[in-house]
């Protein structure tokens, strides 16, 4: 058995590339034979590597060349580097080129179709509870609540409601649908009744 084949860092490389997924046998012997030849002073005796050593200055070369040539071949296997003609590197460069125009269309979204907040208040001093309810929340009492100020006379909330023009009204105690004095009124064709309006958005 050579010097080499008893060295406990040649072993140690092997077996780092043997845990690697399975490639071209023959690619890890010309690596694992150009690191061994790289080698130019046999392993120590008692089997420890020293690497920062003064009497051996080539003894870190080695190391360094080892290691170079295992990650040399993991790259190889991870794919990392993949030797491929020019038209495939050129296909790959289209495809990750982004589309800046689909970009574009993305980000021209028009704003003025997002939901907009919108406050609602309402002045009652004797109610328990008070809610705003329209077409904006399906006419849910439980949907919107609304908040009452430390006097007690404003109840209020704000939401994101879509632009365009809506027909709400305010809930009290459950009961009783308040239509909006501040508001002006229109007739719902769904509901056939009246309700206030607030056009969120431009008109």
């Amino acid at each position: 058995m050579t010097d080499i084949e008893r060295d406990p860092l040649m072993h140690r490389a092997i077996d780092e590339l043997r845990r690697l997924p399975p490639t071209n046998e023959a690619a890890i012997k010309r690596v694992v034979g150009a690191a061994a030849a790289a080698r130019l002073i046999p392993a120590d005796d008692d089997g420890e590597v020293t690497i920062l050593r003064r009497s051996s200055p080539l003894r870190m070369w080695s190391v360094a060349g080892i290691a170079a040539a295992a990650a040399f071949v993991g790259f190889i296997l991870r794919g990392v580097y993949s030797p491929s003609s020019s038209a495939e590197r050129a296909a790959v460069e289209v495809a990750s080129t982004p589309n800046t125009s689909a970009l574009r269309a993305v980000a021209s979204v028009d704003r003025e179709a997002l939901p907009t907040p919108q406050q609602f208040v309402f002045n009652n001093n004797r109610a328990r509870r008070i809610s705003v309810v329209g077409d904006f929340n399906r006419w849910n009492p439980a949907a919107t609540p609304m908040t009452r100020s430390s006097d007690g006379e404003l109840w209020s909330v704000t939401i994101p409601i879509a632009p365009g023009r809506h027909m709400y009204g305010f809930m009290v105690d459950d009961t009783l649908l308040v239509l909006d004095p501040r508001a002006p009124k229109a007739r719902d064709p769904d509901l056939g009744t009246e309700g206030s309006v607030v056009i969120v958005g431009r008109p």
